[in-house]
């Protein structure tokens, strides 16, 4: 059995603690939060001073589900103590606190999983394995996001505003750079910002121009049906990953439709937390899984 450290106890946190229960191997033992309450989980201890939850002997790794502003600062303290641990994306919220962890990363072993979601998707993991199926390549599509209003805006001249694309490109993009490689290039198509009752909705359109391919992702928080699509073009075949339905389909250029090759029963979440066991239980980071800063 593997103890794990949990920071943060919102709507993450209280997710990830639920999807613990289903991995027997590891165990969820100790949570910090700004608050204590008359909340009692049972063998579970709450904190809220981050040294003293730190001193217990039973702590192997951690998981960090607060918000994106306190990312660097914890994950800084994690990587100080050399204990591997699972963040929530984005790793960090800019440049500078990248490059200030990355320079704390030279004399760290330990594995690192973002929780870039699609990622551990048993659904993109397959998708990958049969990339070949596609013969030559020819194109790589995304369809991301639903319908989600972001309220309270009179205006769309305000200097500090919350952008959809801030909460969702992350998906995409980390799918594109693992696909693709890092980008050379980036080429907005289209960015539209538009207000409907006070609610801010944005529609993107951009290409990624990466080592020897590119990369389109269109990006709406208006879709109606709820898209996490990534299609890939090639001579032979089309391939599509949809996250939602954590399915792949694959459809030969001469037919008009997809026929489902692979369903997921497990989820991201789940697929991580196992992930994640198994490098604790290795003692060695998990190549090919956990991203790399």
């Amino acid at each position: 059995m593997k103890n794990i450290s949990l920071i943060g106890y919102g709507n993450i946190g209280k997710k990830i603690f639920n999807k613990s229960l289903k991995e027997k191997n590891l165990s969820i033992n100790k949570i910090l939060k700004k608050k204590i309450t008359n909340l009692k989980l049972l063998n579970v201890k709450f904190f809220t001073n981050f040294k003293t939850f730190t001193k217990s002997k039973k702590n192997d790794g951690y998981i960090i589900a607060t918000p994106l502003e306190s990312h660097y600062e914890y994950a800084r303290k994690i990587i100080k103590q050399n204990k591997p641990f699972v963040i929530e994306k984005p790793l960090v919220a800019n440049l500078v606190e990248l490059k200030k962890l990355y320079k704390k990363c030279k004399n760290y072993k330990q594995s690192i999983f973002i929780n870039h979601s699609d990622l551990y998707n048993p659904a993109f993991l397959v998708f990958l394995k049969n990339i070949k199926l596609i013969g030559t390549y020819k194109k790589i599509e995304m369809f991301f996001g639903k319908y989600q209003e972001i309220k309270g805006f009179d205006t769309l001249n305000k200097n500090n505003f919350f952008l959809p694309s801030f909460d969702w490109m992350p998906h995409p993009l980390a799918i594109a750079i693992r696909l693709a490689g890092v980008p050379k290039k980036i080429k907005i198509l289209k960015n539209n910002l538009s207000l409907k009752k006070k609610s801010l909705f944005q529609k993107s359109n951009i290409d990624l121009y990466c080592k020897d391919k590119v990369v389109n992702i269109k990006f709406s928080n208006s879709y109606l049906i709820p898209k996490k699509r990534v299609i890939i073009k090639g001579s032979k075949a089309i391939l599509l990953y949809d996250g939602y339905k954590r399915a792949i389909f694959i459809k030969k250029n001469n037919n008009k439709y997809f026929k489902r090759v692979f369903y997921s029963k497990i989820d991201s979440l789940e697929n991580l937390l196992r992930l994640f066991y198994l490098s604790l239980k290795k003692k060695v980071p998990q190549k090919g899984y956990s991203l790399s800063l």
